[in-house]
């Protein structure tokens, strides 16, 4: 352990906590009116100033760590970014992001340089203070959408559509892909734990997945559910399993049934957003071959309208966060995003950039099978989750953080925590 580590691992943790803690301030100020919009006070603010302070910590790191194979892939991930940046439609807007989503250079170099500092960190103790930190934020986060969801305060910050549940995280398909992550680290450790502790916070992150009504992230959480039990059959308690997938199921409608008792008719524009009725509409509809239902929340279709975009700018992309500024805009929706963490990247950093990414993503893929320690797998299977949710849902700066801080402790050279 180095007093650079030490840094590190420190300033990660306030990096973890800040990110939630500028959002809930500006939920704050915007419903005690001193701002007209939640924006002003942006936590993006907290990625931007981080990033020169992760970069210097990298530098220094040099000198004692020689640089490896994933260093050189992230450099390669920098440089691809800048490219695309100078290449961009807006170049403006390629380097601070779309407004609102802020996804531009600045904001993609922080969670390259948050990945290159947390894969420094090798000492047990501070791996499992950055996941109770991260368990801990999470349960703050459900306390605060159960709330939006089931009261009506007014210091509380809603969604648009009330019945839907996004934290503070800014939207509830956001709120989701955080969940996922956390619900599945903890429903692993239950299971090869043994420690009910795990139980009670597994029942906790799938309350607040059930209360976003996102469904791609609860796609992610099944299939990594069912990714864990077939690969992990043999290591994992039987007896527990059966006990969580129980409760699981019985939360899943218990908060159905009082969602529905304080929501009794939810339809706008004939859609039902929410995770029962969107699974059973598509179903019904594939049967009875509806061609005119909207699957996935029209995504199928804006996918399909991206295809000329994609490839016009497969190369190097039209420029980070740019889909607005080159997507033909459908209907009066505004569109900045493919709903697709892999098409947005192909369209926005290009071909090659979404090769690496999904080199790096393989790399984390493949060297998951071999952790032994149910700490490493937890996170890869939390890691997996959220890959498959990525495929309907889009990055961010209130989740990507904290996938990229995950990405850094699967690669982590030590093998030995246990929490």
């Amino acid at each position: 352990m180095t007093i650079l580590e030490k840094i590190t691992y420190r300033f990660t943790m306030l990096f973890m906590i800040c990110i939630p803690l500028f959002k809930f301030i500006s939920y704050v100020l915007y419903l005690s009116g001193v701002i007209e919009n939640s924006y002003v006070f942006n936590h993006v603010y907290v990625l931007w100033l981080s990033l020169p302070i992760f970069m210097v910590l990298y530098i220094i790191n040099l000198i004692y760590k020689k640089i490896n194979y994933v260093d050189i892939i992230i450099y390669f991930l920098i440089i691809l970014a800048l490219i695309s940046t100078i290449l961009a439609q807006d170049i403006t807007i390629s380097i601070f992001g779309e407004t609102n989503r802020n996804e531009g250079l600045l904001t993609i170099l922080n969670y390259y340089f948050v990945f290159l500092n947390v894969k420094n960190i090798c000492h047990k103790n501070y791996k499992e203070k950055i996941i109770k930190l991260f368990l801990i934020l999470g349960i703050i986060q459900v306390i605060y959408a159960f709330l939006q969801v089931y009261t009506d305060f007014s210091f509380i910050k809603h969604f648009s559509k009330e019945y839907m549940a996004m934290g503070l995280c800014g939207n509830p398909n956001f709120f989701g892909s955080y969940m996922v992550m956390l619900v599945l680290i903890s429903s692993t450790l239950y299971l090869f734990n043994k420690k009910n502790i795990y139980l009670i916070l597994s029942i906790i992150y799938a309350l607040g997945l059930y209360l976003a009504n996102s469904t791609a992230p609860f796609i992610g959480f099944l299939l990594g559910l069912i990714f864990l039990i077939i690969v992990y059959f043999k290591n994992i308690n039987k007896v527990n399993l059966i006990k969580l997938i129980i409760l699981l199921i019985a939360l899943f409608f218990i908060n159905d049934y009082f969602f529905n008792l304080r929501y009794e008719t939810i339809k706008e524009n004939n859609r039902r957003y929410n995770i029962k009725y969107e699974i059973t509409d598509t179903v019904n509809s594939i049967v009875s071959k509806n061609e005119e239902y909207n699957y996935g929340s029209s995504r199928i279709r804006l996918w399909k309208n991206l295809i000329p975009v994609a490839k016009k700018y497969y190369l190097f992309g039209a420029g980070l966060d740019n889909l607005r500024v080159v997507y033909p805009q459908d209907k009066g929706l505004i569109y900045d995003k493919a709903h697709n963490v892999y098409y947005q990247i192909l369209i926005t950093n290009g071909i090659f950039a979404l090769i690496i990414y999904c080199l790096l993503c393989l790399i984390i893929f493949i060297k998951g099978f071999k952790f032994k320690n149910e700490f490493y797998i937890a996170m890869f299977i939390a890691f997996v989750g959220y890959c498959i949710q990525a495929f309907g849902n889009i990055s961010v700066i209130d989740v990507a953080p904290y996938f990229f801080i995950i990405l850094g402790l699967l690669y982590s050279k030590d093998n030995e925590i246990v929490i």
